[in-house]
């Protein structure tokens, strides 16, 4: 079974990272936790942003993944207990 984190990265992978406006994480507790990107930023720094912040993520926890696109487009991952 793929990990919560893998999951999430391959959707990314997906994606171009500078179509990508916010990230989103909420926790079981409902806690959530953002990582918004400003225009501006350029791909490797958008890289670095994000492998910091998902190496932060308590994944064990998380319940719902969602990232928004600049266009309003949001893809989101629901996952299900372990």
């Amino acid at each position: 079974m793929m990990s919560k984190r893998s999951l999430a990265e391959s959707v990314l992978s997906l994606l171009d990272i500078e179509d990508i406006e916010k990230i989103e994480v909420e926790y079981v507790n409902g806690k959530e936790v953002k990582l918004s990107f400003d225009e501006a930023q350029n791909e490797e720094e958008r890289e670095e942003m994000l492998e910091e912040w998902l190496d932060n993520i308590k994944w064990k926890f998380v319940q719902e993944f969602e990232i928004k696109l600049y266009d309003g487009i949001k893809y989101k991952i629901t996952y299900g207990d372990d």
